[in-house]
């Protein structure tokens, strides 16, 4: 019987079943974390940052892993808060014996033994004292951390979120307590990959050189073949592995646009499919964003949108400010252009990858290129 569960993921993760590849990735953070080097995955929205983690953290046993999403935190208390709270969760079971261990260990901080009203479960409740010093509150953590007796890896996950909190010494703070940790180690990542590599590249800034760096590219041709085709036979569909190739060059080998262009296919639940099939499906998808795209195409000037469409038209760039390029897509001047390309790298509706400018959001780049 064919399997019912769509096995392309769009977001989460779900196990080892419906992840694929990233073998070089998850070798380099275990023999990172093995040698106490702390690192920070960047790469371009979508790519599967959080799901390699997931992944990485699923199959350890020789530490304690903690993840924290810091996309809703506001500023640093929430931020803290936060940790804690995901740190408690993972290392031990909640029990009034481990509520007085770190009630002992984390005196600036109040914790509480909850029962979970749909569960019924214990869980450990933790809140700010009126007079929460942040400071104090994370070298609490970490000494307690520090002297347990497994091992344990915090991931950071959207970290550029630090940013954006009222208070400014957000990167100092954490970089004072990470250079001191022997038995704590750090995962960071983030959607913002500009403001990701600021933080950790920038000579003025706390983190400078202070992680080693993963870039996350496309996953392998080879493997995302292998990944699609097994799973298309554990659903008792046929597709032939040309289309496959086919459907990966379209998405550029991008994971989400990948994993959305299947997705789709593998819902239309056929026994065998076609070229037509792959077709109608991309057509979809396209006339579907079309009101979206639209919009974002009159959020920008005329002459973004232009540069945009032109780059889109083209599949990839390397000197958008030549003057073969703009007499060809009929452009404004290179001062204007220059100021555009600015301007879209800022958006990052456009990025740069091994020196040749393509648009980011694979489908808006083949939904420009129709127009």
């Amino acid at each position: 019987m064919a399997s019912t569960i769509n096995p392309f993921l769009l977001q989460g993760y779900a196990g080892p079943e419906t992840f694929c590849d990233r073998v070089t990735e998850l070798a380099f953070l275990r023999e990172a974390m093995a040698n106490q080097r702390n690192v920070t995955i960047i790469s371009l929205r979508r790519m599967g940052k959080t799901a390699l983690i997931r992944h990485f953290f699923a199959a350890q046993r020789k530490f304690t892993p903690v993840f924290v999403d810091l996309y809703r935190t506001t500023d640093q208390a929430g931020m803290v808060l936060l940790i804690v709270q995901e740190a408690l969760r993972q290392v031990g079971k909640p029990t009034s014996a481990l509520l007085k261990e770190v009630s002992h260990a984390m005196r600036s901080l109040e914790f509480s033994l909850n029962f979970d009203p749909l569960t019924g479960l214990p869980e450990l409740g933790v809140s700010a004292r009126p007079s929460l010093k942040q400071t104090m509150a994370l070298n609490e953590l970490f000494n307690y951390l520090e002297q347990r007796r497994k091992p344990v890896v915090i991931a950071l996950d959207e970290f550029q979120q630090v940013t954006q909190y009222p208070e400014q010494n957000t990167e100092a703070l954490l970089r004072e307590h990470v250079q001191k940790l022997r038995n704590v180690q750090f995962i960071f990542s983030g959607s913002d990959r500009r403001m990701m590599q600021a933080i950790f590249t920038e000579g003025k800034r706390p983190f400078f050189q202070a992680t080693e760096p993963l870039h996350l590219g496309p996953i392998p041709n080879e493997a995302y073949v292998a990944f699609i085709l097994t799973h298309f036979k554990q659903g008792k569909r046929k597709i032939a592995i040309q289309l496959v190739h086919d459907g990966l060059a379209w998405c550029r080998n991008h994971t989400y646009y990948v994993q959305y262009l299947f997705n789709r296919l593998y819902a239309m639940g056929l026994s065998t499919y076609t070229a037509m099939d792959l077709a109608g499906i991309q057509e979809s998808i396209l006339k579907e964003r079309a009101p979206e795209y639209m919009t974002l195409a009159r959020l920008l000037s005329p002459n973004q949108a232009a540069l945009l469409s032109a780059v889109a038209k083209e599949g990839s760039v390397e000197t958008p400010g030549s003057m073969e390029f703009i007499i060809k897509h009929q452009l404004s001047a290179i001062s204007t252009v220059r100021q555009s390309l600015s301007v879209l790298l800022d958006k990052e509706l456009v990025h740069q990858e091994a020196g040749q400018y393509r648009v980011t959001d694979v489908f808006l780049g083949h939904w420009l290129a129709s127009a």
